[in-house]
């Protein structure tokens, strides 16, 4: 893998609070918030990633883990996608391809500044503009940045934007 893709990942695993890399190696790195939450990112170096790879990697992973990161060079099979849906149910998953871990998307200058808000947090905002989750801006879970930030439906997150006219502009959008 490039090196460039390896260092995205351990900006996105700090990100993502991930501060404890506990092993890392050619093929994996496994990293951890608290004892009970850890995530293993595992490269793929074949061209092309099959149910059979996914299989294999299934078999490395317990029950301690809460998210696996695929990260394949070139393409994901559609049965192999699917099994990940349907087979690997306990686990949050996520597949990257090498070109979209190339640069770091949230350091680019037109990326606004996304912050993920506690569950405090979020209760603050509905309460301060009295209303619901729904009536909220939406962000798609498949959105570049949603995807680097792991997050999953239900989130909010604080984007604050420069504006000419108001100096920064803050809006919040709900993940789906």
């Amino acid at each position: 893998m490039n090196d460039n893709v390896r260092v995205t990942i351990h900006e996105m695993l700090r990100d993502r609070n991930y501060h404890h890399i506990e092993s890392e190696d050619e093929t994996t790195i496994i990293a951890s918030k608290q004892p009970d939450e850890r995530l293993m990112v595992y490269f793929i170096y074949d061209p092309k990633v099959s149910v059979k790879h996914i299989k294999n990697i299934k078999e490395l992973l317990d029950d301690n883990y809460t998210c696996l990161m695929l990260i394949y060079k070139n393409v994901i099979t559609a049965f192999a996608k699917q099994f990940i849906v349907t087979d690997i149910d306990h686990l949050f998953v996520q597949a990257f391809s090498e070109t979209e871990l190339s640069f770091n998307i949230t350091k680019h200058q037109l990326v606004p500044k996304h912050e993920i808000l506690s569950n405090d947090e979020k209760r603050k905002v509905l309460n301060t503009y009295r209303t619901t989750l729904k009536h909220f801006p939406l962000m798609l879970s498949s959105d570049p940045v949603a995807r680097y930030y792991g997050l999953l439906p239900g989130a909010m997150v604080r984007i604050t934007r420069k504006s000419p006219s108001s100096g920064e502009y803050v809006l919040y959008r709900v993940v789906v």
